[in-house]
């Protein structure tokens, strides 16, 4: 059999989209847990897709001054944190289930 084969999952990793952040942004918020790659090859903030994930980060980097938007803001981290919850809900319960 002549030349590679490709497979979907090779594929995938190369159109991983991601966010548009610092490096020293993502490092820390891969280092909390709170980045996630969505069925869609793209980084995420857990609970948000691919552009309210953008929006909040751009948020967090320069707060808006448009009452509308810090509003829009502030919905999209509760969004997040209880996305978050969520997991953690469940993590604490398999970890329970093992003792």
């Amino acid at each position: 059999m002549a030349g590679s084969t490709r497979h979907p999952k090779d594929e995938a990793v190369e159109s991983l989209q991601t966010l548009a952040i610092s490096e020293a942004l993502r490092a820390h918020l891969s280092a909390d847990n709170l980045l996630a790659i969505n069925s869609h090859g793209q980084e995420v903030l857990h609970g948000l897709d691919f552009a309210e994930s953008q929006l909040l980060v751009d948020c967090s980097e320069q707060p808006p001054a448009d009452a509308s938007m810090r509003e829009q803001c502030a919905r999209l981290v509760i969004k997040h944190e209880r996305a978050r919850l969520r997991i953690a809900t469940v993590d604490d319960e398999r970890t329970a289930a093992k003792y």
